[in-house]
């Protein structure tokens, strides 16, 4: 119920300019009991403007009973200043409440004013002062002219409001934009993250296993885990300045994306770790996209990452890669029968929501089945009739 500022404003000038002319011609025309009850009148009417926006209707409804009350004790009330206030409400009342109600109460209280003009003993005895009729469409048409302020002044506000809602709609989606971008980088980095220390710690682990048990492969064994770990420390660090700087140094520039034609490395790679690894390929070999190449070797370095963490030495490795007319389809299946203990990833499912998130990405697909007999099969599928899109 406070006031607003502007209100409050509004309501002091209004007092200020047209309470001290009320008073002096209620006091010098109206006998001493009908001025002193104007003047009140007056007064609450004033009042009644300090809610002229917040409680529009109810500031109208109390300054239309003041100006009635005026109207009860002189026929001649409209010649008051403070009867101005009605104009200020019907005005109010349109732009900040309801859209008809002041214009009925306007119109309404145009033909209760006319009615007690001409009703009123002293105007008719007086013979002075203009016809009701011509009173009557005077008070109507300043009525109207309120009236129709109001409704500009409501439509303004209403564009402004539109306009506010539209722009923090947009800010909402721009915020969405932004953040999902930063959950798609965040996605990105951690796949990218996984990729290279699953891989890389799963060659060490499986190199240094050699090197400790067969003293004739020691030296190969830890060239193996030198180049591996070089390579993997490069890359996080370009990853890291990635992070850090947009424009990275020359020395960190990162490693050209792995293609299909890396695949026989990171198999022989594999092969050194003593699993036994069966490649073949079906169909014949149509152009495939960059992405998509990227997303295939991933999936594969992801999957015999997984041999190399869980399977026991020896696990027998099928991998198959099937050319059908509109897609690749790469299926890894591996043996699982004698799960090596302790061999337990830090997050589960990690490698496998990675894989998935990378064949979407260039309109591909995975799907993985646990046979139940030992055995665990990864799908990888990717279209090849032209350059995916991300």
């Amino acid at each position: 119920m406070t006031p607003t500022r502007h209100d409050a404003l509004i309501a002091a000038v209004a007092a200020m300019v047209l309470l001290p002319p009320t008073a002096l011609v209620s006091f010098t025309s109206i006998p001493a009991p009908g001025a002193w009850v104007v003047v009140v009148l007056a007064i609450v009417g004033h009042a009644a403007l300090l809610w002229r926006s917040s409680h529009p209707s109810a500031a109208l409804l109390v300054i239309a009973g003041c100006v009635g009350g005026e109207a009860v004790v002189t026929g001649l009330f409209f010649v008051l200043p403070s009867s101005l206030v009605f104009v200020i409400a019907v005005y109010a009342a349109t732009a900040y409440g309801t859209r008809w109600m002041p214009l009925v109460i306007g119109l309404v209280g145009s033909v209760a004013a006319a009615g007690r003009y001409a009703a009123d003993p002293n105007v008719v005895d007086s013979g002075f002062g203009p016809s009701p009729w011509l009173l009557f469409v005077l008070f109507t048409a300043v009525v109207l002219c309120a009236w129709t302020m109001g409704l500009l002044r409501r439509s303004q506000l209403l564009a402004t409001e539109l306009a506010e809602q539209r722009a923090e709609s947009e800010r909402r989606e721009r915020t969405q934009r932004e953040a999902l971008a930063a959950f798609e980088e965040r996605a990105r980095i951690s796949r990218d993250m996984h990729d290279v220390l699953a891989h890389s710690l799963a060659v060490i682990v499986g190199q240094s296993r050699v090197a400790r048990f067969d003293e004739a492969r020691a030296t190969s064994a830890l060239t193996v885990i030198e180049d591996t770990a070089r390579d993997s420390l490069h890359e996080i660090r370009v990853l890291l300045r990635g992070i850090r700087d947009d424009e990275a140094s020359p020395d960190a520039r990162p490693l050209p994306q792995p293609t299909l034609a890396e695949l026989p490395e990171l198999i022989e790679r594999a092969r050194s770790l003593g699993f036994v690894i069966a490649h073949s390929t079906e169909g014949t070999a149509t152009p495939i996209g960059a992405a998509a190449q990227v997303a295939i070797y991933r999936v594969v370095q992801e999957a015999l990452t997984n041999v190399a963490k869980h399977a026991h030495p020896g696990a027998i490795v099928d991998l198959l890669m099937r050319w059908d007319d509109d897609r690749l389809s790469v299926i890894i299946t591996n043996d699982r029968a004698r799960v090596r203990g302790g061999a337990e990833t830090i997050e589960p499912g990690l490698g496998l929501l990675g894989m998935g998130e990378r064949l979407r990405a260039v309109g591909g697909s995975l799907t993985t089945v646990d046979a139940g007999d030992g055995s665990f099969t990864v799908t990888a599928t990717v279209p090849t009739r032209a350059e995916p899109t991300a």
